[in-house]
């Protein structure tokens, strides 16, 4: 098939190919050099949700054949190889799918997939408004949604998907529908956390509200402090009663030194509120480093946003535990037994995070109208560990895989061997090998099934786009 004759006629200006500026750029501007190595045949980049209707059309019956592959690209945060790109198919490229744009009584704000979190608060913030969107201002809105999604205001709000109201999404078959609680019900659930399985989402809605300063940042402390701050972090889990604080403790490795953090915000501005002392008054701080102060949500999304860059050699896993601080001694301690077989690897970095989904975070989940991740809130508290390396040299690669695999493997037997061990994957952080959909209820992976055979009678998404955690081949 010739790509260029099938494309370039219906979508003029807007299909790249090899060997070409415009091209290389592209195609380098993924969060992870994995993504960039692949070379797709084309990049095509619509503008509307018209033209990725034009491009469905034409793809599906050809990939359908296996005369072309098809890949469906965001921002391309996700580090996993070919969960948005191809090697030698056709990349959809949705960041030109943009606009933000608040409703007449300013209570829904619509994104276009194209757009990032940081300059969608700063659109807001203009208007004294804000969502629960993603924490770290650089990343792209749409795949955090469709895995879930974690927010500065997740306690009072949960996962940010919870806050999306509607989707626009086009359909294996080219149309373009809307899903609300209201329209498609069923699709409007299915794709608050059920991942790129049903449709390609062009934009969504979300619920605004008043922004006001926030108080927070980031506390550093010395590397003996890590017991203390996870018993801080367990007693904040197990005790806490106030919805507008977030918290994000975690352990790290670079440039030959350890270190210990806690992420911390009271998101009504309450200067070093009640629900943060056991945070701010451990021993050992390096106030020196330390950034907390009153700002606002844009500023905070943006200092997070420095921590990360793209091109780089980096990977996310993930296990959900039960808060215990035995347990998430252990999974430090076993975090260190790899830290000290890895860390001469160039430039390697190395994190560990303990992220909390308090009670109070799931019941205003469900009360949001649920999602596909679908916890009861009688199986919280819980706490997200996330476990991120990130190196320089090819040469590292084998070994960092399969060493950070082993601490998955063991972090998993030690939380199981407590029965503490929970079957939810953050699908945001989930390890390419992992079946993150075993991790949800077996109810909604039922629904999920028959969701995707009503709006994707033929698996389109499922078997022919590639990428992601797909429904077909869980279990």
């Amino acid at each position: 098939m010739d790509i260029d004759t099938t494309l370039s006629p219906v979508l003029p200006g807007k299909i790249l190919f090899p060997n070409s500026e415009h091209y290389d750029t592209s195609n380098n501007s993924y969060f992870t050099l994995f993504e960039n190595d692949l070379r797709p045949a084309a990049i095509a980049q619509p503008t509307k949700n018209a033209e990725v209707h034009t491009l469905l059309k034409i793809l599906k019956p050809l990939a359908e054949k296996h005369q072309i592959q098809v890949a469906v690209r965001g921002t391309g945060h996700t580090p996993i190889a070919g969960s948005a790109n191809t090697a030698d198919g056709v990349t959809i490229d949705l960041r030109g799918l943009k606009g933000i744009r608040l409703s007449e009584d300013k209570s829904l704000v619509e994104i276009g997939v194209g757009e990032t979190w940081g300059s969608v608060y700063e659109e807001l913030e203009k208007h004294g408004l804000t969502t629960a969107g993603g924490r770290v201002g650089r990343v792209g809105v749409g795949g955090l949604v469709l895995g879930g999604g974690l927010s500065l205001y997740s306690t009072r709000r949960g996962f940010a998907c919870d806050s999306v109201t509607e989707f626009e999404v086009v359909l294996a078959s080219g149309e373009v529908v809307r899903a609300s609680q209201d329209e498609n019900a069923g699709l409007w659930r299915a794709l608050k956390g059920g991942l790129n399985n049903f449709g390609i989402v062009t934009s969504f809605k979300m619920r605004t509200f008043a922004s006001g300063d926030i108080w927070g940042g980031i506390a550093y402390y010395m590397p003996d402090t890590f017991g203390d701050l996870v018993k801080a972090t367990v007693d904040f889990v197990d005790n806490e009663s106030d919805e507008d604080t977030h918290i994000m403790s975690s352990a790290g490795y670079g440039f030959g030194h350890q270190v210990v953090t806690c992420c911390m915000y009271q998101t009504k501005g309450v200067e070093n509120a009640a629900s943060l002392q056991r945070f701010t008054s451990l021993p050992s701080q390096i106030k020196e480093h330390g950034s907390l102060r009153s700002s606002t949500h844009i500023d905070f999304c943006n200092e997070l946003s420095k921590f990360t860059k793209d091109g780089v050699r980096s990977f996310y896993a993930t296990l959900t535990i039960r808060p215990d601080v035995s347990l998430m001694l252990a999974v430090h301690q076993a975090w260190q037994g790899t830290l000290d077989s890895l860390k001469d690897a160039e430039g390697f970095i190395f994190s560990l995070g303990f992220f909390p989904l308090t009670k109070a975070l799931l019941q205003n989940s469900q009360d949001a109208g649920g999602n596909a991740i679908d916890i009861d809130p009688n199986d919280g508290p819980l706490l997200i560990v996330l476990i991120n390396p990130t190196w320089d040299s090819p040469s590292d690669d084998e070994r960092i895989y399969a060493g950070v695999e082993s601490l998955l493997g063991k972090c998993r037997a030690i939380a199981s061997a407590k029965e503490l061990l929970h079957r939810y994957i953050f699908t945001n952080y989930a390890y390419f090998k992992d079946d993150v959909f075993r991790g949800y209820s077996d109810s909604s992976l039922a629904v999920l099934r028959k969701t995707s055979k009503e709006f994707d009678s033929h698996g389109f998404f499922q078997n022919v786009v590639s990428g992601g955690f797909k429904l077909c081949t869980s279990g």
